[in-house]
């Protein structure tokens, strides 16, 4: 029987009766007639009072390097269309012109309400400046919720909103690599283990954070914001003369990224990497395109590491010129985990010169292949990723609807997010020896009387 109460012929007889013809007044007037009750299909008026429920809650979004900006721009184009509350709030990670005026501009972001000139130095140096600046915008707006994304130092702030009694939302939370190493695996632990809702990419990510002892109704999955992104900007990208300009053919050349500290801040890493693009250049006859982290550039002149020939070493692009040289690559090698999401979307090749990945979906999928950065291993990865069949490949991300899916869930919990902050982080929680003996007059159990 479907929800609205029709459907053919099934086991309950009383389905089967015919209703008699609606009288000139409409079905209302029939239902008044006749007895029935008229019903609209389950669900269609609250699908429609929720489209319309206005988000009063006050939001601030915090974001400080270029992945930041690009998986935030389809949540914030529609927050604002939905006349939300919203401060958007730049650490200053990514301080030139290209790392912050060129994507701003590319993918129409608005301008953000603070700046906070974190800018570069040592872990310890940039969270202190960042908790210390932060904390003077909570004083100033008083926002009911802070979005974090992700897993770079800037997504810390959602630490600092939590210790000021705000609630926090991770954006892509439960993603793991299982890599102690990597000051992301730490932020992205840390971060999901204070935060209040936790929205999670895909059922790999919501698993880790049931695992994780995370409470269920704290996750949301909502999807993957680069899948919108790349669909919502394809003509954009497609339209980008980045390979005339560089004289390249579609399918005719390796894309190769390195900005991993472990990778380029030493002489062995980085060398086995540009040794390892050097000879697929040479094996299939293509050049390797090499836009370069301005970190890389120093550090292969500061090493004195050679480049081989047929690798093109040069300056950053925006993201419209670099995702058509993804789009278009026959094999990209990589240390960043977007890449291996973006390649994964478009069908690509990829092979990641890292021991572990946070995103072992596209491994899963098939195009990706964690190779570590020893030069034969890159190499034979190539070889077999490039062997591989791209139509079997499936994408990982479902829909490229995630804002919709976001601002669903914000409309959902807005009263919620605007109350006082339930400190008790699971239904259970609070129920024993550890909390007061008079929990049962507290007039909310979740928010004690007197404080």
């Amino acid at each position: 029987m479907d929800p609205g109460g029709g459907g053919g012929g099934g086991g309950d007889a009383r389905l089967k009766r015919r209703a008699p013809e609606a009288p000139a007044g409409g079905l209302r007037s029939s239902a008044r007639a006749t007895g029935y009750r008229f019903r609209r299909p389950a669900g269609t008026d609250i699908l429609k009072r929720r489209a319309r429920r206005p988000v009063r809650a006050k939001y601030v979004i915090v974001l400080g390097i270029r992945p930041d900006i690009i998986n935030y721009e389809p949540l914030v184009r529609r927050l604002r269309r939905a006349k939300a509350n919203l401060k958007i709030v730049h650490t200053g990670q990514h301080y030139s012109h290209f790392f912050d005026g060129l994507f701003f501009d590319q993918l129409g972001f608005p301008k953000p309400d603070y700046h906070l000139g974190v800018g570069s130095g040592t872990q310890a140096e940039q969270l202190a400046e960042l908790a210390k600046k932060f904390e003077g915008v909570l004083d100033r707006e008083r926002p009911d919720l802070v979005f974090s994304f992700s897993d770079a130092n800037p997504a810390l702030a959602g630490m600092v909103a939590s210790k000021a009694g705000v609630k926090v939302v991770h954006l892509e939370a439960g993603m793991r690599s299982g890599d102690w190493r990597m000051p992301e695996e730490k932020n992205r632990r840390l971060l999901d283990s204070i935060s209040d809702y936790l929205f999670t990419p895909t059922k790999g990510t919501e698993a880790n954070l049931l695992r994780e002892g995370i409470a269920r109704h704290r996750i949301h999955r909502i999807g993957k914001p680069i899948y919108e992104v790349l669909t919502d900007f394809a003509g954009k990208i497609d339209k980008s003369p980045v390979l005339d300009e560089l004289g390249l053919d579609g399918g005719q050349y390796f894309l190769a990224t390195a900005h991993r500290p472990e990778n380029v801040g030493s002489r062995r890493p980085l060398a086995s990497i540009l040794g390892a693009l050097g000879e697929l250049g040479r094996a299939y006859g293509v050049p390797v395109v090499f836009p370069a982290h301005p970190r890389t550039q120093k550090s292969i002149r500061r090493l004195g590491v050679l480049v081989p020939r047929g690798v093109r070493v040069m300056d950053p692009v925006g993201f419209l010129e670099f995702s058509k040289l993804e789009k278009n690559a026959m094999c990209c090698v990589t240390d960043s985990g977007t890449v291996q999401e973006d390649t994964c979307i478009f069908r690509v090749p990829c092979v990641t010169a890292r021991i572990s990945t946070e995103r072992p979906e596209t491994v899963e999928a098939g195009s990706n292949i964690v190779a570590g950065v020893v030069r034969s291993h890159i190499v034979e990865a190539a070889r077999t990723v490039l062997g591989r069949d791209r139509r079997a490949w499936k994408n990982p991300y479902g829909r490229p609807d995630c804002s919709a899916r976001m601002v669903r869930a914000l409309k959902r919990l807005d009263s919620e997010v605007r109350s006082t902050k339930v400190w008790w982080n699971h239904p259970r929680a609070g129920s024993g020896r550890e909390t007061s003996r008079y929990r049962g007059r507290w007039r909310n159990p979740a928010v004690p009387d007197g404080i």
